[in-house]
C-alpha cells in the first residue's frame, strides 16, 4: 500500500480500535496478559493490530512507554504513533496517528 493511501486509511480508521480476543488471534501476547504488558509487548500488540486491520507488513515496531497501573502504553509502528489505553467501558483501545513520536500538541 502506498504511503499516502496508508496515511489516509489510518486517518480515517486508526482511532478507537477495541482490542478484543478475536483481533488478538495469532498475536504473541495473549488477551489475559494485556493488563501487565511491558512496552515491547505493547508494540507487539499494536503491530499485530496494524497488520491485521491495515493489511500492511510491519517493518518497525518500538515500545516507548508502559504504565500498566495507569492503563496506558505507547510507541511507534512503521512510523505511526500508537497509544493503547482503557476507554470509559474498561476496554483496551488502540489509536494510531501520523504524528511523529515525542511530539505534543497539534503536530
Amino acid at each position: 500500500m502506498q504511503d499516502d493511501a496508508l496515511k489516509a486509511l489510518i486517518s480515517d480508521l486508526g482511532e478507537g480500535i477495541v482490542i478484543d480476543a478475536e483481533l488478538l488471534e495469532g498475536c504473541s501476547v495473549a488477551a489475559h496478559d494485556l493488563d501487565d504488558m511491558d512496552a515491547v509487548q505493547a508494540a507487539e500488540v499494536a503491530a499485530h493490530v496494524f497488520t491485521t486491520l491495515f493489511e500492511t507488513k510491519v517493518s518497525e515496531q518500538t515500545g516507548e512507554g508502559a504504565e500498566p497501573e495507569e492503563g496506558e502504553w505507547s510507541g511507534v509502528v512503521n512510523g505511526f504513533r500508537f497509544v493503547i489505553e482503557r476507554d470509559g467501558d474498561g476496554d483496551l483501545v488502540v489509536d494510531f496517528s501520523d504524528a511523529p513520536s515525542g511530539t505534543t500538541g497539534d503536530a
